[in-house]
């Protein structure tokens, strides 16, 4: 037989708003005893008044809460709550001892409600029980008018009331269902079920409070003996108050619930105080809250850890808590917990060893090793007032990682809905067993482990780990991108990072900080990347950033940033020219209708900066530099404007530009929109498919990303729909020496990197302020320069010049792409593929397509299914290598039925047919 803590709906719906006292200050309790009119209802437990001697199952000393429940005992309960705040909290939040007070003065006293306790909460009513509830904290505050107390001296009201808490659902059916639910009740509540929005009481508003048990204990009631008379040992069934209270109190001072609280079903289970945490040991040593609960609490901040780290990291204490960035409103929180009771040992081991050493399957009881062995103090009114760790309920010791999604938590945070959701929660605990089992029903009879067990905390060892990751040592776990859990952002991006080496649970446990694409020490938000070149022809690349002033950071790092410019406005530009003497950094400032001109030289032989050049311009002029003449072109606004939104592609020296009407191509003097339903606003150059000629790459203004080739027919794969947003940038980074091509999504949380077939290869979660720079080299290898991090790829052996490597192809700005090497295909076949699209032809008009590789010339002979000819078409090859040819067919004036498209490809050595059937339905 077993107890669940139950959080049910009712509780929490109307919880609106905080109590407005500081979480870092200590907190006022004005405590308030009512009774009910005394009853026999076999449907509530006890009689309506407080217990002042035990009346069921003697549990001797191992008893928890013992009668009687007078004054003493409550503010024993205000010591235990007291304890575990200023715990949790490292001394910033705790219970005003002195300045909080227990009503009626009376020992033994309790003011009288006007009615019976199942009038508060009845069972065959279920739309008054809310109702009802907030009618009990009202007539509570109205009988203890006759105290006189000073309303305005505290800060939070807790109404106990005499009998057991409805807060735990038995595993058979519950016989006392009209118990009182403990409850926070605030301003909104009052206002839906009173019509007043605060109670007045000798002049003081108030607008909230909670509603509490005298215990949890049902052994102390005689009603135990009928529930209990089947357990082994009844005592193994005590709970106590202090989980509960801490619960309410977290939710008074500002603290989220965490588990969905219109289903009542657990998101973080056992391992936080907003969820089932409020229950562990029995109610009686209730989990810290978790870690991003604590900072939000403003009780301590998080180290931020960076890829490359090993981590060092002692159990929970304030201020050892691990946070690795994903991006800027999603991360990873990583803290040690320990439960153990003295070094190495905890509860479950204690029970385990006992039970070894007596020969016996039979474990001895939790409460009383809890008792004997934990150290925990234990007042005269039987209250568990103070525990030296209030971890020793968790199942284990070890690694707790909590994914924290920032952007989920804003969104839902006023109606409490942080984690309703299970399969995209704001704060989720990523369980090391690789399965999601807490929130999800268990099918599990025995060690369920949908609250949480040892198998969700990481530490070396853990047996559970290669249940879902069979191909990794239980004994060196990894939390990284190919695991379960893996290190994924909750759009799916992966975010590259790895968590490895994790150690034996400790007082200090290790780990290390990795990712298979980021570089040690990457990112770094104060780098500020604006370019990046070999400034000192040494053969690596220096990055020069900016802040207030440009610097350069070196690749020997003998010097970590040199300034060398002072900025005087926030826009500008920086390229670099170089030849075997000096580079020369050239820098245009814009402001609003002049221009700073600043040049510097570094000189390579003597590795310092030298002649510097000034001169302000009175017009905006935006600079094109010839990097190979050094030549700069200062371009007017109408200028760059139209250059801007050009391709100039060589050696053929044709361009392809977009404009209003769409995009076209200019050819040998020949002109032809193309394209002209769309509106293009970004245009890069790449020969994706290695035939020696310039394909344009083109995002439209819903950031659909297409690929032409020079006649501007769409390449293989698109268009693609990512939205994406500009630049595109494109080179080789891994395998073959085909470019890849590299953009950011349009909401910036995302980097792609896509084959020439426009297949996603890489979703890489990024910072929200990140820009995407370059592609260049790092350490040797492809590498992509954002402004504040560097992702590392494959080493490049072939330096093919096919690159559009920054915004307008090169650092200078020329748009201009170069293709210098000989296209060279190992394929007998000069016809390579051939389709209609759509097929069938619904819409009037159909696209006739053929691909081909050497072809000089093509001819098409349409021809309906009884063999009559329809129509032709043929073109002229003047270019070689691949080449994709379409022809639109107008079927407005063609009747429906099946078509024959006969093809025919020719060369100067050979031929090649092939025939496609077409459907045309009108």
């Amino acid at each position: 037989m077993k107890l669940f803590l139950f959080c049910g709906p009712l509780l929490l719906v109307y919880i609106t708003s905080y109590l407005h006292a500081d979480i870092n200050e200590s907190i006022r309790i004005c405590a308030i005893r009512v009774s009910f009119l005394e009853d026999d209802d076999e449907s509530t437990t006890g009689n309506g008044q407080f217990l002042l001697e035990n009346q069921g199952i003697d549990c001797g000393k191992y008893t928890i809460d013992t009668a009687p429940h007078d004054k003493d005992y409550f503010h024993s309960q205000l010591v235990a709550l007291n304890a575990y705040l200023n715990s949790v909290s490292y001394g910033k939040c705790a219970i005003n001892l002195e300045q909080s007070h227990i009503y009626p003065a009376s020992q033994t006293g309790a003011f009288q409600l006007p009615q019976t306790m199942r009038y508060y909460n009845p069972y065959d009513q279920y739309a008054m029980q809310e109702e009802r509830l907030t009618e009990l904290f009202r007539d509570a505050l109205l009988e203890s008018q006759e105290e006189q107390i000073e309303y305005s001296n505290y800060d939070l009201f807790v109404v106990f009331h005499a009998g057991i808490g409805q807060d735990f659902s038995l595993p058979f059916l519950d016989p006392t269902p009209e118990d009182i639910p403990s409850t926070f009740v605030d301003n909104q509540m009052l206002q839906d079920n009173l019509n007043i929005s605060e109670i007045v009481i000798n002049g003081n508003p108030i607008e909230q409070g909670i509603i509490l048990p005298e215990t949890q204990n049902h052994l102390l009631f005689d009603i135990s003996e009928s529930i209990f008379s089947d357990a082994a040992d009844p005592c193994e069934y005590q709970y106590g108050l202090t989980g509960t209270f801490a619960l309410m109190v977290g939710f008074a001072i500002g603290l989220p619930p965490l588990w969905d609280i219109t289903t009542g079903e657990s998101r973080i289970g056992v391992f936080g105080l907003m969820d089932q945490g409020s229950n562990n040991s029995r109610g009686v040593i209730p989990a810290p809250p978790t870690a991003w609960s604590r900072i939000f609490a403003g009780w301590e901040e998080p180290f931020n850890a960076e890829i490359g780290q090993s981590i060092d990291l002692p159990i929970r204490s304030e201020g050892n808590m691990i946070k690795i960035e994903i991006r800027d409103d999603e991360y990873y929180l990583i803290e040690n917990r320990s439960n153990d009771v003295r070094k190495g040992v905890s509860i479950d081991s204690i029970r385990y060893l006992m039970s070894q050493a007596s020969n016996t399957s039979e474990y001895p009881s939790y409460i009383e090793i809890l008792h004997d062995s934990t150290g925990i103090n234990k007042d005269t009114n039987g209250v568990i007032v103070s525990v030296p760790n209030y971890d020793i309920g968790l199942p284990a010791s070890g690694l707790l990682i909590w994914h924290v999604d920032e952007k989920i938590i804003a969104n839902s945070i006023d109606d409490y809905n942080i984690n309703n959701d299970v399969s995209l929660m704001g704060i989720d605990l990523e369980e090391a067993d690789g399965a999601q089992d807490i929130g999800y029903p268990s099918i599990f009879l025995f060690n369920d482990p949908s609250s949480g067990y040892f198998g969700d905390m990481w530490f070396n060892g853990n047996s559970q780990f290669v249940l879902a990751n069979p191909d990794f040592d239980g004994y060196k776990p990894e939390f990284g991108v190919h695991t379960y859990p893996s290190t994924n952002a909750n759009d799916g991006s992966t975010s590259y990072i790895s968590i490895r080496e994790i150690s034996i649970p400790g007082d200090t446990m290790r780990f290390t900080i990795s990712s298979s694409l980021i570089p040690a020490g990457y990112p770094d938000s104060t780098l500020n990347i604006v370019n990046v070149f070999d400034i000192d022809n040494d053969g690596m690349n220096e990055i020069i950033g900016s802040n207030d002033s440009i610097y350069v950071l070196w690749s020997d790092s003998t010097i970590a940033r040199e300034y060398f410019h002072s900025l005087s406005s926030e826009d500008y530009f920086v390229s670099c020219i170089t030849n075997q003497e000096y580079t020369t950094i050239y820098i245009i400032e814009y402001f609003q209708d002049t221009c700073l001109r600043s040049v510097y030289e570094y000189n390579i032989q003597d590795k310092h900066f030298g002649n510097f050049y000034q001169d302000l311009i009175d017009s905006l002029v935006y600079p094109v530099i010839d990097l190979d003449s050094g030549i700069v072109d200062l371009k007017s606004s109408s200028q760059w404007e139209s250059h801007k939104n050009r391709l100039f592609a060589k050696p053929f020296n044709y361009g392809i530009d977009i404009g209003n009407k769409g995009i076209y191509v200019d050819k040998f003097g020949d002109t032809e929109w193309k394209w002209t339903n769309k509106k293009f606003n970004y245009l890069a150059g790449i020969d994706l498919d290695m035939d020696e000629n310039v394909d344009a790459l083109a995002i439209d203004s819903s950031g659909v990303l297409y690929s032409f080739n020079s006649d501007l027919n769409l390449l293989s794969g698109f268009p693609v729909d990512l939205s994406l947003k500009p630049p595109i940038l494109s080179q080789n980074l891994f395998g073959s020496i085909a470019p890849e091509i590299v953009a950011l999504s349009f909401d910036n949380k995302s980097l792609y990197v896509l084959d020439r077939y426009g297949t996603i290869m890489h979703q890489v979660a990024i910072r929200p302020d990140e820009k995407l720079l370059t592609i260049s080299e790092y350490d040797n290898r492809a590498a992509i320069y954002m402004t504040s991090t560097i992702y590392q790829f494959d080493v490049i052996d072939v330096d093919y010049d096919n690159r559009w490597s920054f915004e307008h192809g090169d650092q200078g700005r020329s748009r201009r792409l170069v293709v210098n090497y000989p296209f060279t295909d190992h394929q007998d076949k000069i016809l390579t593929r051939s389709y209609c699209y759509p097929n069938p032809i619904e819409e009037g008009f159909g696209t006739l397509r053929v691909e081909t590789i050497g072809a000089k010339h093509i001819k098409i002979l349409l021809y309906d299914v009884g063999g009559y000819f329809i129509r032709s078409f043929n073109k002229e090859i003047m270019q070689g290598g691949k080449q994709i040819s379409e022809w639109y067919w107008d079927v407005r004036t063609i009747e429906s039925g099946i078509y024959f498209a006969h093809i025919e490809v020719l060369n100067e050595k050979k031929s090649e047919t092939d025939i496609i059937k077409v459907a045309v339905i009108h």
